[in-house]
């Protein structure tokens, strides 16, 4: 994690997790992390539909799509290609409560990129049958545009999980899920107003 908003989120649910493998998701006070709500968001799945949405999303995080994300879909947030990718990074995160951080470019209207941090967090959902993952999107920096020029799509940089102590023992990913890449994409970037994209030279 290199984000101060994923390390902060991280070390409160630590606090409340202890030595369980989550905290309760009725355990989340939004008081107590008021400085870094705005980044804050719940997604809620559906293992029968197989479905992935937004509960609840902070303002900021709101602000730089150009629309309130409650009840949107998560995946039809990113790129195509990596939907499958972020599906089995959730998967990890509410079926064997492992974090996992996500590095991604998003894209906006006009073709500017902008580089963020995602963090997933399992959280223990007592008797319901609803699955929560608690989790922060914050930007690498904030140029005058966010908010402004919304963000329309994400491709994946890395992506990697945490490891904890304390944490049961879980079984190996499904074989019909793909293998997470930590292994970057290639992705523009903006250097100045110029769009780089990484690339090589053929023989």
């Amino acid at each position: 994690m290199r984000h101060k908003t994923s390390k902060k989120i991280f070390t409160y649910w630590q606090n409340l997790r202890g030595t369980r493998i989550a905290p309760e998701r009725t355990e989340i006070e939004p008081s107590d992390i008021r400085d870094i709500l705005g980044d804050t968001f719940i997604l809620e799945v559906d293992q029968l539909y197989r479905t992935i949405s937004f509960r609840l999303a902070g303002t900021k995080l709101c602000s730089s799509y150009g629309r309130e994300l409650k009840s949107v879909g998560y995946l039809g947030l990113w790129d195509e290609c990596d939907n499958l990718k972020i599906f089995d990074a959730v998967k990890q995160v509410y079926e064997y409560a492992k974090p996992v951080v996500i590095a991604h470019i998003a894209e906006t209207e006009n073709k500017q990129f902008l580089e963020y941090e995602t963090l997933l967090l399992p959280l223990l959902n007592g008797t319901s049958k609803t699955v929560r993952i608690l989790g922060t999107a914050a930007p690498s920096e904030n140029p005058i545009w966010v908010g402004i020029d919304p963000v329309i799509n994400n491709r994946i940089k890395s992506v990697r999980t945490v490891s904890l102590e304390n944490l049961m023992e879980a079984p190996a990913l499904s074989p019909d899920l793909p293998a997470i890449s930590n292994e970057p994409q290639n992705v523009p970037r903006r250097v100045g107003h110029l769009t780089i994209f990484e690339g090589g030279l053929e023989d």
